[in-house]
């Protein structure tokens, strides 16, 4: 049986990494009162990208696979993990030599939000939505100018395109920008428009905010929008926006799928359809 330890003594290692983070009672973190250095920005970002990457994969890892997915020296990340295991974050287990989060990783979050979020039905939507499309199902929500990719469950088709959790696709111009959209104004859309045109990079097209709210517009009429390699070659998404009051402070969110244009060929109407009966029966937000 595998058995992971929340807490590590000192002579073990594990009291070292997080000598940092500012003095106080043994076990105990301190915020540190101090400046904000880039060295420290780097390594908060890294903390939530290996819980991040955790969330992802819904397993155990090791060191090794956790730094080679991230990207990150092998040597930064076991002192992470291990200041992580100190503060009670993740779980060791010592014999498989693995980290997994630990429950107060799991209640963290639960004051803040209500109704589906928090008794779960949102993930068991997009759970029931993947396995009766056979899509790669997304969740989104609005983060300045790009939609957000905030949960992704892959399909677990042979043929596909990975939708790596935390993408992030133009708000003006995607399938689930456009449904986001479909809740704001035409004055707030004219304005990310702008922003987006003004903060686009060298050989980035212009958008052109008139074809942005006709295709906002026909998201409001038609309760849907599909596209077709429209951000990526060869894939196809339909997105609708979820109803508004799902999280504490209504922000709107969008559920997508994504996936080969052979997939979509002919299923479209289908496929959308399947969206609106799990929306029904999971996301009853009186």
């Amino acid at each position: 049986m595998t058995t992971f330890f929340r807490t590590m003594p000192p002579d073990e290692g594990y009291g070292a990494p997080c000598d940092d983070m500012g003095g106080g009672r043994a076990g105990v973190p301190v915020v540190d009162p101090g400046p904000v250095t880039p060295a420290l920005v780097k390594s908060a970002g890294r903390v939530l990208q290996i819980l991040e990457f955790f969330d992802e994969i819904q397993r155990d890892a090791k060191v090794q696979e956790i730094a080679t997915r991230l990207n990150f020296p092998q040597s930064s990340t076991s002192v992470l993990l291990k200041c992580l295991v100190q503060m009670g974050y993740l779980d060791h287990d010592k014999v498989n030599r693995s980290f997994i989060p630990s429950p107060r990783v799991a209640l963290m979050g639960t004051w803040i939000d209500k109704g589906p979020v928090r008794n779960g039905n949102l993930i068991r939507m997009m759970e029931d939505l993947a396995a009766r499309t056979g899509e790669t199902v997304m969740l989104a929500a609005r983060n300045g100018i790009h939609a957000h990719y905030i949960r992704v469950i892959q399909t677990k088709r042979a043929t596909r395109f990975h939708v790596p959790q935390d993408s992030r696709r133009p708000v003006v111009w995607s399938a689930t920008g456009f449904a986001l959209l479909s809740l704001e104004s035409d004055s707030l859309i004219q304005g990310l428009c702008r922003r987006a045109n003004g903060e686009a990079g060298a050989g980035q097209p212009i958008i052109d905010y008139k074809r942005t709210l006709a295709a906002v517009a026909q998201t409001r009429r038609d309760g849907f929008f599909i596209s077709k390699e429209l951000v990526t070659p060869g894939t196809a998404a339909i997105s609708i926006a979820l109803p508004q009051g799902i999280d504490w402070h209504e922000r709107p969110l969008a559920i997508g799928l994504s996936g080969p244009l052979q997939n979509f060929a002919g299923r479209e109407m289908a496929l959308v359809q399947m969206m609106r009966d799990c929306v029904a029966q999971y996301l009853k937000t009186s």
